[in-house]
């Protein structure tokens, strides 16, 4: 039994976040861009999901796996270092 390849989109990328999830100011940027990329390196708006498709920090969602740790709750604003 052959499976298919998983097509690299934010839809099925470890790294991906709806946007509407992300912390301010991110959260204002959903209406055109509905795909965050919070990786371990930087956080991007993606104002188009093609640029999923040839990622090099692409990797596959687990089944059952939910939204990473490092998000603050919806509508939580991360605490700033004093």
């Amino acid at each position: 039994m052959r499976l298919l390849p998983i097509r690299h989109t934010p839809q099925s990328c470890h790294w991906s976040v709806p946007t509407l999830l992300m912390p301010r100011p991110y959260w204002l940027s959903a209406s055109g861009a509905p795909w965050c990329c919070w990786n371990d390196r930087q956080i991007v708006v993606l104002g188009s999901t093609e640029i999923c498709a040839t990622c090099p920090l692409w990797k596959p969602r687990l089944a059952n796996a939910g939204m990473p740790e490092t998000i603050p709750p919806l509508g939580g604003v991360p605490l700033r270092e004093p």
